[in-house]
């Protein structure tokens, strides 16, 4: 190969270099990888025209038309973006901030009562809205007899609970250690069956609502004193018996869980 063959082919070698760079750049922004705006169109076009009269095999006329066809595509791309921006009346931000910042602060103030568009509402009376004004106050009963209409009742005050109540609450009851005791093996043997934490709802649920509340209160028992734990999966609550009771409260934390006649 004679000298002045090498500068030729070492310019041709970096012309494909070049529109092989270009459509990397036009793929990734069909990628939605880059900015349609991104690249140059103009920069693309004049690399095209530079390298293009020296191109010899079919190759690199391919290479060259499949260049421009990219090139296409990315204009393709800014157009669209383009008319999307402005039927949004989009405004790029930068532009924005350097036209401001170059502003007179009396042409920020045109600009500012051009702009402004404050919202203003009329009101009128009218025969039809002081006919129903004057049928509404006329309804109405004088204020005196709206007064006593609203005589407020004194509810009950709060008194002593005896110890009937108690018994009847199962609070004071002589067997509400053995019933939370019972109550207790029966949790441990539920579990022990499953090997997994029992189902909180299943477990207090009974035929009667009474009766569901009543195992509910005694449940919140064995959690506080340590005789089972309640656990939280998901929206699901479990309890979980424990090998030996603490036998005194465990926690100062209070958690309410209402039941529904449901």
């Amino acid at each position: 190969m004679s000298d002045k063959q090498k500068p030729k082919r070492s310019t041709i070698a970096s012309g494909r270099r070049e529109l092989k760079e270009i459509i990397e750049t036009c793929d990734a922004i069909s990628e939605r990888r880059f900015n349609p705006f991104f690249l140059d169109i103009k920069f693309g076009v004049d690399t095209l025209r530079k390298h293009y009269s020296k191109w010899e095999t079919f190759d690199d006329h391919c290479l060259d038309a499949h260049t421009l066809n990219r090139l296409s595509e990315v204009v393709r791309l800014q157009n669209t973006q383009l008319k999307f921006q402005s039927s949004a009346l989009y405004s790029d931000p930068e532009f924005l901030s350097r036209k401001l910042e170059h502003m007179s602060e009396k042409r920020l103030s045109e600009v500012f009562l051009q702009s402004w568009h404050p919202l203003a509402e009329l009101e009128q009376l009218t025969n039809e809205t002081i006919t129903d004004s004057l049928s509404y106050w006329n309804a109405l009963l004088p204020i005196k007899e709206r007064w006593l209409r609203k005589t407020q009742e004194e509810s009950a005050k709060p008194h002593e609970a005896d110890s009937n109540t108690l018994n009847n609450l199962g609070i004071a009851s002589e067997n509400f250690g053995e019933h939370l005791i019972e109550l207790w093996n029966e949790l441990r043997e539920s579990f022990e069956s499953t090997q997994k934490p029992v189902d909180y709802w299943l477990f207090i649920r009974k035929s009667s609502y009474q009766e569901t509340v009543e195992r509910a209160y005694h449940v919140s028992f064995l959690i506080t004193y340590g005789y089972a734990k309640l656990q939280f999966e998901g929206d699901k609550l479990t309890l979980v018996p424990a090998s030996e009771p603490a036998g005194k409260a465990t926690s100062g934390v209070s958690f309410p869980i209402p039941i529904t006649r449901d």
